[in-house]
């Protein structure tokens, strides 16, 4: 079984990839010997996002960092680049990228998701038993800003208020995972639903049925794209599930007391940031445009 991670980075999110790093470490001894890992990570310094002539920390700064605690993944196939160009880049670029004959599964992986060092075997250990020709598993999650995202939520917080999911202390969570831990099992999930947070994709679903469009640079939705994409192959007839791995659950770091600065936001103050170009303006165009891409999306299933 060969898998590639994939991690887009930006200077100022190295530090939640130390936290993330950390736990790709621990999660390697839990690992079945047919397994081979790849984690394919990229650090963006394009001049597109930030003027480093204008900035107070160098590139070099974070290029140290990078490499230093990349040391945490030599036990992986670790294939570690820098983007220093002058166009626009991000982790649509990198899905592309990364796309390998080799690999029969792509797992998806933010920087500033917390996830157990169990997480990642039981994912692969999962993939093992579907049958389905396309199919994409995701771990449970915290609490969500709205309804559609409770039928993946922990059953333990899904009366958590929608206004509240972003209050939580990962560290009471963390420790009420581990003093209530949960057996683990994989159940069908009736409405698509996923995030790019920690998901694992098989080959056919990710070249195949919902590959990123040729067009698509930078940031974008293609989450939101390929749960639309794939419902519609499904009432087409096409052979696609998602499953949810109950028993763990992720969350995002930057919560509760971490929300104001989180770990990372303390270098921005630093740099010469263009907000012309910023992730929330790219992802806005593709949102807008959304129906067209869909539509010529769905008609690559005809």
């Amino acid at each position: 079984m060969n898998v590639k991670i994939t991690m887009h980075l930006m200077p100022w999110e190295l530090d939640n990839a130390l936290l993330s790093f950390t736990q790709l470490k621990k999660s390697y001894f839990h690992l079945a010997e047919d397994v081979n890992v790849t984690i394919e990570t990229v650090l963006n310094l394009s001049t597109k996002f930030i003027d480093w002539e204008e900035s107070v920390l160098p590139k070099e700064f974070f290029i140290t960092k990078y490499n230093d605690i990349s040391v945490l993944l030599n036990d992986y196939n670790h294939i570690k680049r820098l983007y220093e160009g002058d166009e626009v880049y991000g982790f649509l670029n990198l899905q592309k990228e990364s796309i390998s004959k080799e690999v029969d599964y792509y797992v998806g992986l933010c920087p500033d998701i917390h996830f157990s060092e169990h997480l990642l075997a039981l994912l692969l250990e999962c993939a093992k038993l579907v049958q389905n020709k396309y199919f994409v598993i995701t771990p449970q999650i915290y609490k969500k800003w709205d309804a559609s995202w409770d039928e993946i939520t922990d059953k333990r917080y899904v009366n958590v208020p929608h206004s509240e999911y972003d209050e939580a202390d990962i560290f009471k969570v963390m420790y009420e995972m581990s003093a209530n831990p949960q057996d683990p099992s994989l159940i069908p999930v009736k409405l698509n639903k996923w995030a790019w947070w920690f998901d694992l994709y098989n080959k056919d679903f990710y070249e195949n049925l919902c590959p990123v469009p040729e067009d698509w640079n930078g940031y974008g939705p293609w989450d939101w794209y390929s749960m639309l994409l794939s419902e519609n192959a499904k009432r087409m007839g096409y052979d696609m599930k998602q499953y949810l791995l109950k028993g763990e659950t992720i969350l995002e770091t930057s919560s509760g007391f971490l929300k104001e600065k989180g770990f990372g936001s303390y270098y921005k103050q630093f740099l010469k940031i263009l907000p012309e170009h910023a992730p929330v303006v790219q992802r806005k165009f593709y949102e807008e445009n959304i129906n067209v891409f869909l539509e010529r999306g769905i008609k690559t299933l005809i």
